[in-house]
């Protein structure tokens, strides 16, 4: 079937869901993935090896992923959106990456190179350098057309994020950013700053060629990489089409001739989909749709991970009465956590400030149950304390672009604040508004949504509980805790850095209570029958497509 025609099918089933009142639940699934434990050296090697049992590659085929929901921009330092790094990942590449070898568990694969060949850390812990590939061109696209891939691409890069980026909190420290030759890159430190290794394989930092960084073209609307695929055609809110990037760097990938991702917002149309063959891979799927699926297509393959992106409700902490610790800590004692998540994952576990995901420095999760306990009536007796005996009225921000599993939470939510006498309504706000405007501007009393399933535990603390951190999206202002968050940055020291971090998620579920890890579910992915060597590693960017291949 022609791509016009796939799309025009879709949606018409996406029109039937909606007529029908079909719905599934869930929280995007692997829309929202991030890596896990990572290693500070390595090199590149050739394409990984394919699963044993998946048989010779096929070379061919157009793999098609119905996705969601659209972002509102492909300039991926404009938005830290899953909608935005998935697209543009595709097509892109970054100094390291997690090796996607089938050796490695979901979430353990170190790091290997990805631009970068080799890498070196001075003994003082502040000069990092990095040897590139000598054989990488940029896609063949005006105004770039196929140059060699140089390290002031880097440097032009990094300087652009340190300028206007969000992720500028992963170059701490940094001091200079240079170019020695056309193949090395030199970052200096002020002083040691332990993630940033970590970070140069974040699913955030895509690196763009300086035509991009100079604006002679327009980075918000076309992607320009040196990835796997050659991203040709975004329509926003219908379609993302990928064509195979002859000219990429890894020999004999990718398989696929091209992939498209459709976007279809119901559930309801992408299982339906699914399940007529239409689309290769279904994500965002609860546990009754998975069984449905699984019986309605007997030779599709069902992979279950641990989640990354943890189910928050979260609270503007400069409004009234969000800025009381005590209310806080009610709303937080009046969900049942554990009921949540069997009504609407069926599975999964408590979850803390460092997502469970990241092992080394996580909470265990008997701890996280102790220090999160579902307790209406001393809930009752905070707020009564707090000067709210008969609770409060407030609205309660959500979307359903991550799938209607997350609406089904946050009216899970607003039941169990109705417990304590706190009187919910519900705002649902479309995907876009949410992410880019509402949550990032602080433009919300209360809210329910999912957590980026970032790579690094100072992601997950500093970036968003410092008073100056980026993602600091709740209005946290506590200087104790500032200082905590800085200390564990500059801990090289790993043993030293997890007592700290874990000290950290104690002091945040305790003395701030926001925002507030509801649960984390697992990770449901559905492969189709012809999809082979699926090698995933949880991260944005898809790139693992580069290893897939479609046995027609």
């Amino acid at each position: 079937m022609r791509r016009s025609g796939i799309h025009r099918w879709l949606a018409a089933l996406f029109a039937l869901a909606l007529l029908a009142g079909a719905c599934g639940g869930d929280d995007g699934g692997t829309d929202e993935v991030g890596a896990g434990d990572t290693e500070t050296d390595g090199d590149t090697g050739d394409a990984p090896v394919p699963e044993e049992g998946e048989g010779e590659p096929q070379p061919g085929g157009t793999l098609i992923v119905a996705a969601t929901s659209d972002g509102d921009t492909l300039d991926p330092h404009a938005s830290a959106s899953f909608n935005v790094h998935n697209r543009v990942g595709l097509a892109s590449s970054r100094l390291l990456k997690p090796d996607l070898s089938a050796e490695y568990e979901y979430g353990e694969a170190p790091l290997t190179g990805d631009l970068a060949e080799e890498w070196e850390v001075s003994d003082d812990l502040l000069t990092y350098t990095f040897h590139l590939r000598d054989d990488v061109v940029w896609h063949d696209m005006a105004p770039v057309n196929g140059r060699p891939f140089v390290a002031d691409d880097v440097v032009a890069t990094f300087e652009r994020i340190l300028d206007e980026g969000f992720q500028a909190y992963m170059l701490e420290n940094v001091t200079s950013i240079e170019a020695p030759d056309e193949h090395t890159v030199v970052i200096t430190l002020s002083q040691p700053f332990a993630p940033l290794l970590n970070y140069m394989g974040n699913h955030h930092m895509w690196i763009m060629p300086r035509e991009g960084v100079e604006g002679e073209y327009d980075v918000s609307t076309q992607v320009i990489g040196t990835g796997p695929f050659m991203l040709t055609e975004w329509d926003r809110g219908v379609t993302t089409v990928y064509e195979k990037n002859p000219d990429y760097f890894e020999e004999g990938v990718p398989y696929l001739d091209g992939v498209e991702m459709p976007v279809v917002p119901d559930q309801g149309a992408r299982t339906a989909a699914f399940r007529a063959g239409e689309t290769h891979i279904i994500t965002a799927v609860n546990p009754e749709e998975t069984a449905s699926l699984l019986a309605a297509v007997p030779d599709a393959r069902h992979l279950q991970y641990i989640g990354t992106a943890p189910l928050i409700m979260y609270v503007n902490m400069e409004q009234e009465p969000f800025n009381d610790l005590r209310v806080r800590r009610a709303m937080s004692m009046a969900v049942d956590r554990e009921g949540l998540g069997d009504a609407l994952y069926g599975s999964g576990h408590y979850t803390g400030p460092v997502n469970a995901h990241v092992k080394a420095f996580a909470l265990p999760e008997d701890e996280l149950a102790e220090l999160m306990p579902y307790d209406v009536e001393a809930a009752k007796q905070l707020l009564a304390d707090a000067g709210y005996p008969d609770g409060f009225s407030t609205t309660l921000m959500t979307t359903a672009g991550y799938g209607p599993r997350i609406v089904n939470g946050a009216e899970w939510v607003v039941e169990d604040l109705a417990a304590i006498g706190i009187d919910a309504e519900i705002e649902v706000v479309d995907y876009a508004t949410y992410i880019g405007q509402r949550w990032a501007n602080v433009e919300y009393e209360m809210a329910v949504g999912l957590q980026t399933p970032f790579q690094e535990a100072d992601e997950w603390l500093r970036a968003q509980h410092h008073s100056d951190g980026s993602r600091n999206w709740w209005n946290i202002n506590d200087p104790e805790l500032d200082t905590m968050l800085d200390e564990q940055a500059a801990t090289v020291d790993e043993d030293e850095r997890i007592s700290l971090i874990q000290d950290i998620q104690r002091y945040i579920v305790e003395e701030v209570s926001n925002p507030m890890q509801l649960w984390i579910g697992d990770t449901e992915i559905i492969l189709g029958p012809t999809v082979r060597n699926y090698l995933s590693q949880p991260q944005y960017g898809t790139n693992h497509y580069a290893y897939v291949w479609l046995e027609e």
